[in-house]
């Protein structure tokens, strides 16, 4: 089973609710709103959430969750527990189009309009609407439960209201300012204690592990500061290297880790993070474009790798040289040339955004095609492919911490 939603409360988290109480294993996919733009085509209605179970896919949160109420016991089948469990779910949908039209971000409306609905969300309609809940609950004889004496899809609906208001600074403090809801109040309490390790305090801030130069790591680094993550950038000095690799499970680097959990291998932690943060198209033709200069962004580092950290004789290791950089080099960077120009911009390598195989080539540039070290012997095949000399001077434009042109003026 796999539930897809944005990476916040909304809509999803009555459904992620649900399901972790009823103990039901189901992947948690959280779409980043970048990422959204390349993969709605894929969701009849082009909407979320979307619940997906043996292959099928069920749209609209409130059927899903009278699916799964049915499904897994959450659903009244008394008539009149049946009308309250709804009568409250439509409340809540009240409460939260007047949070979104006024307080959230991505409203439709201009900032005056937003202000003067602000204003009367706070004096006149979440008043009112709470203190509809809070009756309910005041003429019940079980107040641990918004709708007789157990969890129903209601509960599930008006925690992740709750959520949803505390997940947004603009409205972070308004549940606890509304006045006159002591039983509502209490009853979060409880509810929420029930949840306690579900929304247990997100881990620390990741920690990439890589030596302290740009290699196979830089464009990880690269990613992940694009993305704006917070993250630690630990880099081991060669000397320390001997006593730390016990503590990586195949005794390399890079490594990100993240809750504890370390994640090796370049390619896989590029992907896991690219999937993560919108820069790999889910469109398979798209898919393949990105992840065919990848491959030939990698073949440029084996080839220089080859002979820079061979131990063969010098003799053999300069003639690879000067074979990487006559032969090897002028063709992957035909390639790259070819593929920019067949792109619909030629600011990035595929589409119109980031993707990863920018940060593959970016990494590579850093590490190689323009550092103070490398950069000059790869002048003479960047001259022969134009478009790719611009496009280098675009992209390293966004991080101008991170590149200094020595190689490209």
């Amino acid at each position: 089973m796999k539930l897809f939603y944005f990476d916040v409360p909304g809509r999803g988290e009555a459904i992620r609710l649900l399901l972790t109480h009823a103990k039901v294993p189901f992947e948690d996919i959280r779409i980043q709103f970048p990422q959204w733009q390349t993969m709605k085509d894929t969701f009849e209605g082009k909407q979320l959430p979307v619940l997906e179970i043996e292959g099928k896919k069920y749209a609209q949160s409130n059927a899903i969750l009278e699916l799964l109420g049915a499904k897994y016991g959450y659903l009244p089948v008394c008539p009149c527990d049946n009308y309250e469990t709804f009568c409250i779910m439509n409340t809540c949908d009240d409460i939260n189009s007047k949070m979104f039209n006024a307080f959230i971000q991505f409203s439709p409306y201009d900032e005056e309009a937003k202000k003067k609905m602000a204003e009367e969300a706070i004096k006149v309609e979440f008043p009112l609407l709470f203190s509809f809940l809070e009756k309910k609950l005041a003429a019940k004889e079980c107040k641990d439960f918004i709708v007789g004496c157990k969890y129903t899809i209601a509960d599930f609906y008006i925690m992740a209201i709750y959520v949803h208001f505390g997940f947004f600074p603009s409205t972070s403090k308004l549940w606890d300012e509304i006045a006159g809801i002591p039983l509502l109040q209490a009853y979060m309490k409880k509810r929420m204690a029930d949840f306690a390790n579900y929304y247990k305090k997100p881990c620390e801030k990741p920690k990439f592990y890589y030596f302290d130069g740009a290699g196979r790591g830089e464009m990880v680094r690269l990613l992940l500061r694009h993305a704006k993550v917070d993250f630690e950038d630990v880099r081991i000095k060669y000397e320390e290297w001997p006593a730390m690799k016990e503590k990586f499970s195949l005794k390399q680097v890079p490594v990100l880790e993240c809750c504890g959990k370390q994640y090796p291998q370049t390619d896989a932690i590029m992907h896991m993070l690219s999937l993560k943060h919108g820069y790999l198209p889910l469109d398979p033709e798209k898919m393949y474009k990105v992840t065919f200069l990848t491959g030939t962004v990698k073949d440029l580092f084996e080839g220089f790798v080859k002979f820079y950290y061979s131990k063969l004789p010098e003799e053999k290791k300069k003639k690879m040289e000067e074979e990487y950089f006559d032969k090897t080099i002028p063709v992957i960077f035909g390639i790259i040339e070819k593929r920019l120009l067949e792109n619909s911009s030629k600011e990035y390598l595929v589409g119109t955004q980031y993707t990863m195989a920018d940060f593959f080539l970016l990494g590579a540039a850093k590490w190689l095609i323009v550092s103070p070290d490398q950069g000059k012997k790869y002048e003479k095949a960047l001259t022969a492919a134009p478009t790719l000399m611009a496009y280098l001077k675009t992209r390293l434009a966004d991080f101008p911490q991170s590149f200094q042109l020595f190689h490209l003026n």
